[in-house]
């Protein structure tokens, strides 16, 4: 068994070229590390002469953003890998390919994506993806539903759902979503002119205190489908052509809803930090109408391929009967608008922010959005039942954003 250490950008071009035959013997190597995420590091090595290159992701013992002092199974890593061959296969390639998986150095090399650039950044800078939505509604729906009970066979869904338990990385997300941005103290992080903010709006607020609870409680009991486990912009790379789903670390069998609000609070909090913190102007309206656009449609197309997929691929006799696909779907898309607003709090006042708001450098704007952020996402939270479309979620941010 070989002895597990830390890759640097010394290390990891004769680690790569000790386990693979993927690099020239005459390659010109250049590497970087590149990770700008919370728990791993991540390299790209880069052959300059043939123009080859690969990506090196490698778990550490411990949460990064924290350090040491937070432990976390290094193991982790073979979830996601296998989770990314899955997905490769459900969706044709919408996620990048595993070229292997090292559970001795708990290090995964894959396909680079270095034409691609991560989609928060690339939103921060108010660029549009024109097939994004239909791209991305075909991932949810394919690796959602086919991994569901209404699709697999029962005692094999029964079987995957042993087998990607993640208990460490499914708590952080129950403390550091479900429960830490309702309460006072841990680990929640915020700006001092949001604390009071947040006691009256968020913490005293027992009507909002049981929705949420309510919440957390299926994230840890409703084992319905394969999520990705923590889809937002910054795990999704993109160019103006194609989309690709990365670091699906979090996986589990979980509520769809999560990945599908996950990724649609995200997308709101961009609107917001665009709304608030764009100079007046021509570029100002094209890239908000896009955006508006890209979250209504985000939710409705991906509900109208899910009730469009129903009748190919679902194969259990009771879930073929009249008006439960349309129950099933809507009951989908009710916690989506609830996990959204979870996110959208925890986004702002808890341990792990989003650079789309933290980025805003005009401190009253800043204010405006994370403000408006953590009232709308407490309407979604207590009154989710109400959105089930994606005009709903427009009307909502017309309601605050004036």
């Amino acid at each position: 068994m070989e002895k597990y250490y830390e890759l640097d950008t010394a290390s990891v071009i004769n680690y790569v070229n000790g386990k693979l035959d993927f690099f020239a013997k005459d390659a010109e190597y250049e590497c970087l590390e590149i990770g700008d995420g919370n728990l791993n590091l991540v390299f790209r090595v880069n052959d300059k002469k043939n123009d080859k290159s690969l990506i090196v992701k490698q778990s550490l013992p411990y949460v990064r953003a924290a350090g040491e002092d937070w432990p976390l199974d290094i193991g982790r890593g073979e979830i996601e890998s296998r989770i990314l061959q899955i997905e490769y296969k459900l969706t044709n390639g919408l996620v990048p390919e595993i070229y292997l998986y090292d559970g001795d150095m708990c290090c995964m090399v894959m396909e680079d994506l270095s034409d691609y650039k991560i989609m928060r950044y690339g939103l921060i800078e108010h660029e549009i993806y024109p097939n994004f939505v239909e791209q991305i509604a075909d991932f949810m729906v394919k690796t959602l539903l086919l991994t569901s009970d209404v699709v697999m066979e029962h005692k094999e869904k029964k079987d995957y759902v042993k087998s990607f338990i993640n208990p460490e990385l499914c708590e952080i997300t129950e403390d550091l979503v479900y429960t830490e941005p309702f309460n006072i103290g841990a680990r929640n992080d915020m700006e001092e002119n949001l604390v009071e903010f947040h006691k009256k709006n968020i913490v005293d607020d027992p009507k909002l205190a049981i929705e949420a609870a309510k919440l957390k409680f299926d994230f840890m009991n409703n084992a319905q489908a394969l999520l990705h486990g923590d889809l937002h912009t910054g795990s999704i790379f993109v160019n103006k052509e194609q989309t690709k789903v990365i670091d699906p670390e979090f996986a589990f069998y979980g509520p769809i809803a999560y990945d599908i609000g996950a990724l649609v609070a995200n997308l709101i909090m961009n609107y917001l930090s665009s709304f608030y913190g764009m100079q007046e102007g021509p570029e100002k309206e094209k890239y908000c109408s896009w955006m508006l656009k890209t979250i209504k449609d985000t939710v409705d197309v991906t509900k109208t391929k899910f009730l469009s997929e129903w009748d190919d691929v679902v194969t259990d006799k009771m879930a073929k009967k009249e008006g439960y696909k349309e129950f099933w779907v809507d009951d989908v898309f009710i916690n989506t608008a609830g996990v959204s607003g979870c996110e959208m709090t925890r986004r702002t006042v808890g341990f792990a922010h989003v650079k789309d708001l933290d980025g805003m450098t005009d401190a009253k704007a800043r204010y405006k959005a994370k403000t408006t952020n953590l009232l709308m996402a407490k309407e979604l939270i207590i009154n989710r039942a109400d959105y089930t479309n994606g005009q709903k979620y427009l009307d909502l941010i017309g309601k605050y954003c004036k």
